[in-house]
This record gives structure tokens, sequence and C-alpha cells, in this order.
């Protein structure tokens, strides 16, 4: 079986002299199994991953998600991962990919829960950087919000 998910509204395109050019780095970036950028991850004192994935979805299969799990596991990060069977109306409204979860529900749900543990050994420089073919994204904490830098 061949399943195919296709988008028609980007930003991207495939132009190389545009700046809006998907290039590989591009690609790169946003590829959660990239062992690399995990393993830059699992530097950081007590990484921690909350994951809920549906055992139904077609898009994403759900061996996927356990592989993933697996490879966190073995960088050491605390992992919580949630198999969803079932809908509860609420949190879950449905066993599509994505669930209908609501991110605020989300960060409602377990951000206390995050910011009640221990916070010894959990003080590191709140900045991380990926190195992607030609270009270095560097994510960073200042004045509470989550600021991206790309350089070449």
């Amino acid at each position: 079986n061949i399943f195919l998910y296709l988008s028609d509204k980007t930003y991207w395109n495939n132009n190389k002299f545009s700046k809006k050019y998907f290039s590989n780095a591009r690609k790169i970036i946003r590829e959660p199994l990239n062992k690399e950028h995990l393993i830059i991850q699992s530097l950081y004192p007590n990484p921690k991953y909350i994951l809920y994935h549906s055992i139904f979805d077609e898009r994403s299969p759900f061996e996927n998600k356990e592989n993933f799990v697996h490879i966190l596991k073995e960088l050491n990060f605390k992992v919580e991962f949630f198999a969803v069977s079932q809908v509860d109306n609420k949190f879950i409204k449905n066993l599509n990919h994505g669930m209908g979860l609501s991110t605020k529900l989300f960060f409602k749900k377990h951000l206390l829960q995050i910011l009640k543990e221990p916070l010894q050994d959990k003080i590191c420089k709140k900045e991380v950087s990926y190195k992607c073919d030609e270009l270095v994204y560097t994510f960073k904490e200042e004045n509470h919000q989550i600021i991206l830098n790309i350089t070449n």
C-alpha cells in the first residue's frame, strides 16, 4: 500500500535563486528523526518529550512514532508516550492525524506538571544550534520568547 499526501499551499518553492527555496537544509531541520539533532538535544540536562499518537493514524504510521520513542529512550530522554485508541471529545477529538488535539489544552494539561519537576541540573544555556548542510539554525530564549536565527 502506498499513501501519498500532498499540499498545494506552501511558503516554499523550487527556485534555487529564491529566498523561499526549499533546500535540503530546510528539509533536514524539519525531520524529527534526525539522529544528529537528537544527540545535540540529549546533551542538555533532563530533556523530556511528551507524545500522543493515534494508533489509527493513516498519514504517519504508529510504528514510526514507536521507532521515534525507542530512539529517544536510547538517548536517555524522559519520554511520556500516549498511544491513543479512543476519543474523549474534549482533549482527543478524533483518531485521524493530529487527533484534533488543541495545543492550548495540551499545554494546560502538561505544562504545570513539567514546571513542578525539580529544577536541579536544569540550568543550562538557553540556546541550541543545528547545522543543516549550508545553514545553521539557532534557537534561543530571550524575553520569554523563542527566537530563531538562520545563518550561512
